[in-house]
């Protein structure tokens, strides 16, 4: 089971503690401040409090999950916690998941694998090696993005997952460590920050956080009914043709549909 990595100097996962990057004198100016957002609730739907969330993801219509620990691929509904079908994959701990309407992806975490799913319900089609963990993944524009618990994104070829390219992230000349369940936005990745309760929103091209997003109010609705301290937040899809944004976390009993409002000033 991953763990915090407590090792760690705090400075090096503290989203906004740790202090700003000197510039070097061709970066420019520094950094614009990102936007502050809050997660507000529209709907809470049931989600199944067993389920140990690494990817979420809508494919051909479906919504679909990616479990770790002893996990599976899983085809899930907003209508009930039980799964409607899964695949078990009890070899490996499996993390993100994504999709590029055809295929779904799904990363392993310390295994050095990806699985590429076809057909329905789905089959493995392949697995490709790769080299380095895997946290968060991610589709756009013809690449996979992958996260692997640092500040790195890179972006992978689909077709046999090499590097293609890769950019670090940075909030405001400092880079967030502990990246990541991801999710492809038209205009930016959104990443879980692994044991927090707050979202990025990173652009693809810079790795500039565009926006920090308080995800808060949905550890306050769980609360009281999650007795693991990895029952965190970690899942994020978005419904292709309207946009709906969905949230849960690990072990969690309900998965939310919310919306991102602008935070109150400070």
């Amino acid at each position: 089971m991953r763990r915090l990595p407590w090792s760690l100097p705090l400075s090096l996962w503290c989203l906004a503690c740790a202090p700003t990057q000197r510039q070097t004198p061709d970066a420019g100016a520094t950094e614009a401040t990102p936007r502050r957002l809050v997660a507000r609730i529209v709907h809470t739907y049931p989600h199944d409090p067993t389920a140990f969330t690494q990817g979420l993801q809508f494919h051909q219509g479906q919504l679909y999950e990616s479990t770790g620990e002893q996990g599976d691929l899983r085809r899930i509904s907003l209508e009930q916690a039980a799964p409607l079908w899964k695949q078990a994959l009890p070899d490996v701990f499996p993390e993100g998941l994504a999709s590029d309407g055809e295929r779904l992806y799904q990363l392993t975490w310390q295994d050095e694998t990806l699985f590429v799913w076809s057909g329905a319900p789905p089959a493995r089609e392949q697995q490709v090696e790769y080299s380095g963990e895997g946290w968060g993944l991610c589709y756009w524009q013809g690449q996979l993005v992958r996260s692997d618990g640092t500040s790195t994104l890179r972006f992978h070829d689909p077709k046999d997952f090499h590097v293609r390219s890769q950019v670090q992230v940075t909030l405001q000349g400092t880079p967030p460590q502990l990246l990541n369940e991801l999710e492809c936005a038209e205009d930016g990745v959104y990443a879980n920050v692994w044991h927090s309760d707050t979202l990025l929103k990173i652009d693809y091209a810079t790795g500039r956080v565009l926006a920090v997003i308080d995800a808060s109010a949905l550890a306050q609705a769980v609360r009281g009914r999650v007795h693991s301290y990895e029952a965190v937040l970690n899942g994020i899809a978005l419904e292709p043709g309207t946009g709906r944004l969905f949230l849960t976390g690990k072990l969690w009993p309900d998965l939310f549909e919310v919306t991102l409002e602008p935070a109150a000033p400070q």
